[in-house]
């Protein structure tokens, strides 16, 4: 058996990578341009697609979907390699990782871009979960926050004001799409600290296939209190099905691969390009336009980024539940 340490999250949901690479691996080699490139873009995509779904479906109806979809394919692949499934104490908190990081967290996301929060602003806001989960988790293990951590964490609120700052004063206050993304976003760093306090020692795959399913029962409640109905089911299909492919399993893939190689500490920096990537990915697709306020955001959120990252401990991560595999 050999114990490691989990990280990195991604628009896909939660996602438990290796703290360094393994013994015996080709750890040197890094991360090539063409495997960052590919992170990049995999999560990126995640943003300007899922607001071309919101456009096609009502946004808890989109996101129920999606995550069952995940949670077929995670619950077979789970059984498959006979993966040891959390019990007792342990699979509750496991559940309750899932409900935060799967339905909150991409509730708030869908629902925000679903009344017009631009996909730029969305992965702006998301991209600085590290340096917030960070901070947080810091604070619940009674740890002190280091001063490039707080320094990535106010850098990361002025971002957050930048981007959001138009629609705030256009509407006088917090508005719906601001306030869900924040809910979601307030729900991907809970995950993330929760599974860090409660979590160790849960396989990753049986975990997240638990976490997954845990999410589906609310979602598909909110999606039946929700207004409105599909009215494009190819275009709500297909995205459904990239968020799946593309964000989860070719994303998630490329990841572990990332984390092989150089650790998960230097894969975490490959997340600072997210941001500004969605940013112009929306831009081609039309979905999305950049304003001063957008781009000196996704600057500052940048530099927030890498702030927060480079002061995590090599040998430490910002959501770092152990787990043990054969």
């Amino acid at each position: 058996m050999r114990r490691t340490r989990d990280d990195v999250r991604s628009p896909a949901g939660p996602v438990g990578l290796a703290d360094r690479p393994p013994a015996g691996e080709a750890g040197g080699r890094g991360i090539t341009p063409a495997l960052a490139g590919g992170i990049v873009l995999a999560s990126a995509s995640g943003y300007p697609v899922g607001a071309l779904g919101v456009g096609a479906a009502p946004p808890f109806l989109l996101t129920a979907g999606r995550i069952a979809l995940a949670a077929v394919l995670m619950t077979c692949i789970a059984v498959a390699v006979r993966a040891r499934r959390p019990r007792g104490r342990l699979l509750v908190h496991t559940m309750v990782v899932g409900v935060l990081g799967h339905c909150v967290h991409f509730a708030g996301l869908y629902g925000g871009l679903a009344v017009g929060v631009p996909p730029a602003v969305s992965a702006l806001v998301f991209g600085l979960h590290p340096v917030l989960t960070a901070v947080l988790a810091g604070l619940v293990l009674h740890e002190r926050p280091r001063a490039r951590q707080l320094a990535g964490l106010v850098l990361g609120v002025l971002a957050v004001l930048l981007a959001l700052g138009g629609r705030l004063l256009s509407a006088g206050g917090l508005d719906a799409g601001s306030a869900l993304t924040l809910v979601g976003l307030t729900g991907l760093v809970s995950s993330a600290v929760w599974q860090q306090r409660f979590c160790a020692g849960v396989d990753l795959r049986a975990a997240t296939a638990v976490q997954l399913s845990a999410a589906v029962p609310p979602l598909l409640v909110l999606a039946v209190l929700e207004d409105g109905t599909v009215h494009d089911w190819r275009t709500a299909g297909w995205v459904a099905l990239w968020l799946v492919v593309v964000n989860s399993i070719v994303g998630t893939r490329l990841q572990l691969e990332a984390v092989r190689r150089a650790g998960a500490a230097r894969t975490s920096t490959v997340f600072c390009l997210v941001p500004s990537t969605a940013a112009l990915l929306s831009w081609v697709m039309g979905n999305g336009t950049l304003n001063a306020g957008v781009i000196a955001g996704l600057v500052l959120g940048a530099a927030a980024s890498v702030l927060g990252l480079r002061a995590t401990p090599a040998g430490r991560t910002t959501s770092a539940p152990e787990r043990t595999e054969s």
